[in-house]
Formats: structure tokens, sequence, C-alpha cells
């Protein structure tokens, strides 16, 4: 048990720090990054349908939104002492497998910024194809592409590229999601390509329970440096339960017998939910964040 949970923190930060520095360290945002925060796997299913909802709510204005709502004449660090404004962000994502290797999936973006009401804020396309396909132990890889429609005035329209990589041995797995992306249509504000991530370390501690670590952090655009502290970067522990898992293997992914391989795809759940710490100025303080999802 020692020897797996010194490989989950041995990998979590060697991933952090890998992603990090990938990154450059640059760019200033003004926005929670990966508000919804998703961490997407490599597998794909032929003929498998999930629903999958994720959401977020966070406390504790970034450092720019305060000066930004005390210009406006708001009582910003009253209010947040007293628990009000809390920010939130709500995704609802279908996803299909077309083949053994495609799949298919769209979203609908719900959230409150600080200066603005809760509303749909975009519809997103999104197609995923699985390159290397994991079984067992082992590394798994798939390449992404989504485009985003923008649905509140104002906002630009984003496309994103990612490579999903995925390793697991025995109850252990990582899983990281690098995202390059750029705005379009003629309410961008930026020009050149910005950087998103996500990874998460997952240890599976019993047949359907599940400890890990996740971080997040997002880079408006690349080609202009920024101090890391006016990036918005968070890390924090999540609870996995999936209640149809039996094996020993991390997210309930164990090898597949030729059985399973032919049969129809059984209607499964999994729940997470977990804490998310701003570990910068232009990151909100804290972040609960939930999700689930039903596969059938």
């Amino acid at each position: 048990m020692r020897h797996y949970l010194g490989r989950l923190c041995g990998l979590a930060w060697t991933a952090a720090l890998s992603i990090i520095a990938a990154a450059g360290l640059t760019a200033t945002v003004s926005r929670p990054a990966l508000a919804e925060y998703e961490i997407q796997e490599t597998d794909v299913e032929k003929g498998e349908v999930e629903v999958e909802y994720r959401g977020a709510v966070h406390s504790g204005f970034s450092k720019g939104e305060e000066k930004a709502a005390a210009t406006e004449g708001t009582a910003a660090d009253t209010d947040e002492e007293q628990g009000e404004f809390l920010r939130q962000s709500h995704d609802l994502e279908v996803q299909y497998g077309l083949t053994d290797r495609f799949m298919f999936s769209t979203s609908l973006t719900t959230d409150e910024p600080l200066d603005q009401d809760f509303n749909l804020s975009a519809v997103e396309l999104e197609a995923q194809y699985e390159v290397i396909e994991r079984e067992g132990d082992g590394i798994g890889f798939a390449l992404d592409a989504s485009y985003s429609f923008a649905t509140r005035g104002g906002e630009a329209d984003e496309f994103q590229f990612a490579p999903y990589v995925e390793w697991a041995s025995g109850p252990l797995m990582l899983t990281i999601n690098p995202y390059f992306g750029t705005q379009v249509g003629n309410n961008r504000d930026t020009n050149g390509l910005g950087f998103e991530y996500g990874w998460r370390a997952e240890y599976k501690v019993a047949p359907r329970w599940g400890l890990g670590v996740e971080m997040f952090g997002e880079i408006d655009e690349l080609a202009h440096t920024g101090p890391f502290n006016d990036q918005t970067h968070s890390i924090g522990p999540t609870l996995f339960y999936n209640p149809a898992s039996d094996d020993n293997d991390v997210g309930g992914e164990g090898d597949a017998d030729e059985d399973d391989v032919a049969s129809s795809p059984e209607m499964e759940l999994s729940l997470n939910v977990g804490v998310q710490f701003g570990l910068t100025d232009a990151t909100s303080d804290t972040a609960l964040k939930f999700q689930g999802s039903l596969q059938f």
C-alpha cells in the first residue's frame, strides 16, 4: 500500500511540473480554468451512450475580480466574508460511441460569472478518436477536437484540440488532458494559441471506491508572458464511487474476457466529488466540484 501511495504522489507532482513547464508559465487569465473540471478518459466503446453531469461552485473572489468589483462600487471583501457572490457552473454532456474508435459528444454549458446572471453560455460539439486502446495495465492514447458556440452576447466561439494520455498499473491510474485552443469570430479578445490542462492521479482503495488528486489550469495566450501568480491554477483531492465495480483495477476497467466484449454494454453509474484550492491570486480560493455519469 505504501509503495503505491508513494508512486501516486510522485506521479502527481511529476505530471504537475511537466504540464506547467510545457505551458511556459505564461499569460494572464480572468476566468476559472476548466470551469466544469472535466477529466476525459481515452476509451471508446461502440454503441455506448454516456450521459454526464458536471458542476462546480466557486467561493472567494480572485484578486482581479475583487479589484473590478471594487471599481464598480461593490463591497466585494465584505460580501465575500459573508459567503455571498458564489460563482457556479454546470455542464450536461451526451456521448455516443459511433465505432470502436470514434466517439461523438455534445454538451450544454451554463454558468454564473461574478458580474452576470446565471445563463446558458456555450453549446459544444466534440469528436474523440482512440489511437491506442488500453487493456488493463498500460497506456491509452486518444485525440480530441471540439468547437464551442458562445451563446452569451459579446463572447467568442472557441476551437480546441487535445491529445489524451492515460496510464494504468493495478489500482493506480494517471490521466492527462492538455488542451490547445483559439478563439474564433468577431468577439475574440485573443489572437494566439491558448492552453488549458487537467490531470488526475487516482488510486483504487476498495472495489467501488477510489481516492485521487486533480489539478487544473489555464493560460489565455501562450505568446504573451506574465507572472505565474496572474494565471489560474488549482489542485485538490477527489473521492470516486463506482457501485458497479467489483474488480481491483482503477475505475472498474478490468481485463475484459471474450463474453464481455461480445455482449451489449451494461448500465453503469459513477460519481465523484472533490475540492479544488486556488494556487494563485487569479484563481478563486476554493471550488466544490461534483460529477455523475450514467453509461448504457
